[in-house]
């Protein structure tokens, strides 16, 4: 019985036993499953986060492309900011807000510059609201010396926006919208109306004016939209900078800054083949494509505005008829340039029709014009006094526009070397614009019209040199000379002064001439966005480009500049975004 008893107990020892060993395994699993459990959900976690990180690689990836493709073509570096500091600074694909790209939500960029400083000018005028170039290059009507506010000295202060938008694999919707201020006044920059302002004035009285491709409109810049990609190139229509302006940009050893460059400060040399209105072309297609290290483009523009008619209101010369004319401002211009190694060159050529310059090159009108007189005078010779309401008005000489340029730039270590080249020729239209006429910047209308300015073709040749030295990552020291010239083209009795006259400024103005400047300049970054800095321009003017207007009997009716040299030393700073 013993034995059977003992047998129980062990049997029962034995089950107890296995049953604890089942009961601690079953445990086992359960723990296991919930951690295998876990572990899928952080591994799907994971995979989710690793695929978000992959797309938005690969979107950052795009935009960077689509960024490196327009580039060439159309950077976001204004006028200025040529220095490899500031040119990095403008590339970076950054985040909305984040303090180191641009600001930019869902494809649309904000950007801008503010440009002021402190400068001196040894002949200069009392300052216009209107005006956005300063008075460093000297002027036909300044006087005395004159501190004051220097405004867009390295670049044009600008306020603009900017897009891109995918519409298909490869292809883009683009768009810009842009203009200049005076940093100073807070109005848009508009220098047809510095005439305006001054207009029946006389000569002592003025302010300082000018002649300019911005007459204040809305997008005095830029104002276009249309479609990119990358293999087959860009193209907009609307408000453009034509080639040669671009050029003037990416080759001016000052980077186009108006308180250092003439051919920046008048868009006459270089940028608007020899009218300073054609430095913005409206109503324009422009087209731009890059193939590996060469680019090239071409331009058109449509015909707008209204032509005019030869008088306007009574009297007129008995027996005249009245006759309007259609307006014909079309133009067309091409661009090739490339880049081999350290070499970087462009090339453009250009027509444009019908192009204006306001008498003078900035003559408001007279109190006798003001009062309603007005002439319109044929490209025939044609002439015909009458009166009107010229309130409001420009004078204005018309022609046919040729011009082509040439520039190049080389960097070796820590210097990049410029030069350029520009040739214009300007002679009477073909087709004759009339009094009214509104095709000019901002819409102002013509009320005395010379279409036989150019009895003999004008030639304006441009040649400008530099050198722009990397002194440290941070700083910039530059050097630059511009040299432009001009031929004889008077009449008989005007090209009697260009020997005769006692003084330069006595001259006509169709006598040969030249203007001379040399700009110097130490720019300072103290981050990718601020900088300041200080330089100094001197011109000089001499003969035609100096002179005055001669009457048919060779009489001077208007002396031509008060003082041949002016001195502009500057000092300001520039904050970018």
């Amino acid at each position: 019985m013993k034995r059977y008893l003992l047998a129980a107990v062990a049997l029962s020892a034995v089950m107890t036993s296995a049953g604890m060993a089942w009961a601690d395994s079953a445990d086992d699993i359960a723990v296991i499953k919930a951690q295998a459990a876990a572990l899928a959900k952080q591994n799907a976690l994971l995979e989710q986060r690793l695929r978000k990180l992959e797309q938005k690689q690969v979107l950052q990836q795009k935009a960077v492309e689509r960024n490196e493709a327009r580039q060439p073509a159309a950077s976001a570096v204004q006028p200025g900011a040529t220095g490899a500091f500031m040119a990095q600074a403008s590339t970076v694909p950054g985040q909305l807000l984040n303090g180191e790209g641009p600001l930019t939500w869902n494809g649309i960029t904000l950007f801008g510059t503010i440009d002021a400083g402190v400068g001196y000018v040894s002949h200069g005028l009392p300052d216009n609201g209107q005006n956005y170039e300063g008075q460093s290059l000297i002027n036909k009507y300044t006087n005395q010396a004159h501190w004051g506010v220097a405004q867009n000295n390295l670049s044009q202060t600008t306020l603009g926006v900017k897009g891109e938008e995918e519409l298909l694999p490869g292809l883009s919707g683009v768009f810009m919208a842009s203009t200049g201020i005076n940093p100073q006044s807070g109005q848009l920059a508009n220098m047809p109306g510095t005439m305006v302002s001054n207009q029946g004035l006389p000569r002592t009285a003025y302010s300082f004016s000018g002649d300019g491709g911005r007459g204040g409109q809305a997008f005095n810049d830029q104002l276009y939209a249309g479609l990119s990609s990358k293999d087959f190139g860009q193209l907009t229509f609307g408000r453009h900078r034509p080639f040669s302006v671009d050029m003037v940009i990416g080759y001016d050893p000052t980077g186009a800054g108006y308180s250092f460059s003439p051919i920046a400060y008048n868009g006459q040399f270089a940028q608007g083949l020899g009218a300073t209105e054609d430095a913005r072309w409206d109503n324009s297609l422009k087209y731009r494509v890059t193939y590996g290290p060469v680019h090239a483009g071409a331009m058109y523009k449509f015909a707008d505005g209204n032509g005019g008619c030869n008088y306007v209101g009574a009297p007129a010369v008995a027996g005249t008829v009245q006759t309007c004319y259609p307006t014909n401002n079309t133009a067309y211009q091409f661009n090739l340039g490339g880049s081999y190694g350290a070499l970087d060159i462009d090339g453009v050529f250009g027509v444009y029709h019908d192009a204006v310059v306001i008498a003078g090159g900035n003559a408001p009108l007279s109190a006798a014009q003001l009062a309603g007189a007005s002439a319109f005078v044929s490209n025939t010779g044609l002439t015909v006094n009458s009166t009107g309401n010229n309130f409001n008005s420009l004078q204005a000489l018309i022609s046919d526009n040729t011009g082509f340029a040439i520039a190049a730039k080389y960097t070796w270590n820590q210097f990049k070397f410029f030069a350029g080249y520009a040739h214009d020729e300007l002679q009477n239209p073909s087709d004759n614009v009339g009094i009214g006429a509104d095709n000019q910047q901002g819409g102002y209308m013509l009320s005395s019209v010379n279409n036989d300015f150019y009895t003999h073709p004008k030639v304006l040749q441009t040649f400008w040199t530099g050198v722009r030295y990397a002194y440290n990552d941070k700083t910039d020291i530059v050097g630059a000379y511009y040299h432009v010239s001009q031929n004889q083209f008077g009449t008989v009795y005007q090209n009697m002064t260009c020997s005769t006259a006692a003084t330069q400024n006595a001259k006509a103005a169709q006598c040969a001439g030249a203007l001379d400047a040399v700009s110097a300049y130490l720019d300072y970054h103290f981050t990718k966005r601020f900088d300041v800095y200080t330089g100094l321009e001197v011109s000089t003017v001499n003969g035609g480009i100096a002179g005055g207007t001669v009457s048919a009997t060779g009489k001077l009716s208007a002396l031509g500049f008060n003082y041949l040299t002016n001195w502009a030393p500057v000092v300001g700073a520039r904050f970018t975004f």
